[in-house]
C-alpha cells in the first residue's frame, strides 16, 4: 500500500502523462480503482492529486481548486502546443523589454476578467472529441474562449540574455499556463512558448506534501 489516506497527492515526473501515473500506480499498489483531480501535461512536474478507491469521488469537487505554478516562458519562440515540446512554428528577435513592462502588462492584460483560448493540443472536448485529436489529424474546430482568472502572481523575474520569464502565480480552475504563455507574448510584441512548469500546489495539496515515487 502506498499510502492509508484515500486521497492524497504525488509529485509527477516529467515526460510522464498524469494517465500513465493512475496506471502506474493502480497496478504497482494493486488498488481497486484510482483516479486524478486536475492534468498535468507530460512536460510539467510537481503536485498531482490522487483518489484511490473511494476516493475517486472526492475527485470532481477537487479539480474546482484553486492551483499555484512556477513557469518558465521562453520568448522569441512559438510552438505549436504553446510548450517547448511542441513543433517550432516562428522564431523571432525579442524587442527590449524590462520587469517593469512586463509587470504592467500583466495588470492591464491578465489581472481582470481574462477570456483565454485553450490550446489546440489539449484535452478539452468538442462534439465528443478531444481538440488534440483534431490537432493531430489536422482538423479545424472552433475554440471557444473560456473565462478564468489570475488570483495573484509573485516572484516574476526576467533575464535578458536567455529571453526567459520566470513567474509564480495562483490561478482559477481551467487556465492554461500554456496559453498565458503565448497571450503574454502577443501583449509583449513577440512570440513566446511555456519552456517548463511545476504545480506546487493544489487546493490544500502542496508539493512539500507530495509523495515521490520511484517511478519506473
Amino acid at each position: 500500500m502506498l499510502t492509508d489516506k484515500k486521497v492524497f497527492c504525488v509529485n509527477k515526473p516529467i515526460g510522464w502523462t498524469s494517465n500513465d501515473v493512475v496506471q502506474y500506480i493502480k497496478r504497482k499498489f494493486k488498488y481497486r480503482k484510482v483516479g486524478h483531480a486536475g492534468t498535468l501535461d507530460p512536460n510539467a512536474t510537481g503536485v498531482l492529486v490522487i483518489g484511490v478507491n473511494d476516493g475517486t469521488k472526492e475527485l470532481g469537487k477537487l479539480t474546482l481548486e484553486d492551483k499555484t505554478y512556477e513557469a518558465q516562458i521562453q520568448l522569441g519562440v512559438c510552438t505549436d502546443s504553446y510548450d517547448i515540446t511542441g513543433k517550432i512554428m516562428e522564431r523571432t528577435e525579442v524587442p527590449s523589454i524590462n520587469i517593469d513592462l512586463i509587470r504592467e502588462k500583466i495588470q492591464d492584460n491578465f489581472l481582470k476578467d481574462y477570456y483565454q483560448y485553450p490550446p489546440k493540443f489539449s484535452a478539452i472536448k468538442i462534439n465528443g472529441k478531444k481538440l488534440y485529436e483534431y490537432a493531430r489529424n489536422n482538423e479545424n474546430v472552433e475554440i471557444k474562449p473560456r473565462l478564468v482568472k489570475i488570483n495573484f502572481i509573485s516572484d516574476l523575474e526576467y533575464d535578458s540574455k536567455s529571453k526567459i520569464i520566470k513567474i509564480k502565480m495562483n490561478v482559477s480552475k481551467g487556465f492554461y499556463i500554456r496559453s498565458f504563455a503565448y497571450d503574454l507574448a502577443k501583449v509583449l510584441n513577440t512570440v513566446g512558448c511555456l519552456f517548463s512548469l511545476c504545480r506546487t500546489s493544489s487546493g490544500n495539496f502542496l508539493l512539500s506534501d507530495a509523495i515521490n515515487i520511484n517511478f519506473k
